[in-house]
């Protein structure tokens, strides 16, 4: 088995290509996440899973731990919270908070209609997880990093299609059920 990684190993140039890492400001990514029903949530999970999965050369497979988020998510608040610890950035939030938190409002969208839509505000127990991640990632050495100055057209079309998506979900919502207007 391997030996675990030093404090040395983790602020050393990695030795393996880390792709580019976008720092969003959290407004976007609370703008994407709400637009999209939580579903930009899943998107960040796999990045964040990326990047541990090239920055620590280990074998965890991203999409697998997003697909069972609600039983990894956990592990990665753990992570992240560790890897701002040991940069010396600012991570002050609990990962078991964070995760059950997560994990129980992502349950709630089991419950019938209107209740279930209580499950969408799930992210925003990651919105932590998410500014610690940030914080860090600057102080790493060799990881190539950008920061958006607005959304890009990709983010625009989800942003756009989830405003149109929300607006017809709560129509629907509003109208009765027996066909009758």
């Amino acid at each position: 088995m391997d030996a675990p990684l030093t404090a040395d190993d983790y602020f050393a140039p990695p030795l393996v290509y880390v792709e580019e890492q976008v720092l969003l400001s959290t407004g976007r990514f609370v703008a994407l996440c709400a637009a999209t029903g939580g579903v930009y949530a899943l998107w960040w999970q796999y990045k964040a899973w990326r990047f541990f999965k090239q920055w620590e050369q280990n074998d965890t497979w991203p999409v697998a731990r997003v697909l069972l988020s609600v039983f990894t998510i956990y592990g990665l608040l753990v992570r992240i919270k560790e890897l701002a610890r040991r940069a010396g950035a600012p991570a002050g939030f609990s990962p078991g908070n964070a995760a059950s938190g997560y994990v129980v409002l992502s349950l709630l969208s089991r419950l019938p209609d209107p209740y279930w839509l209580v499950s969408v505000g799930a992210f925003g127990f990651l919105v932590s997880g998410f500014e610690a991640l940030n914080c860090t990632l600057p102080r790493l050495h060799g990881v190539p990093l950008r920061e958006p100055t607005g959304f890009s057209g990709r983010q625009w079309v989800l942003l756009v299609g989830g405003v149109l998506f929300w607006a017809l979900l709560l129509i629907g919502l509003a109208l009765p059920e027996n066909g009758q207007v």
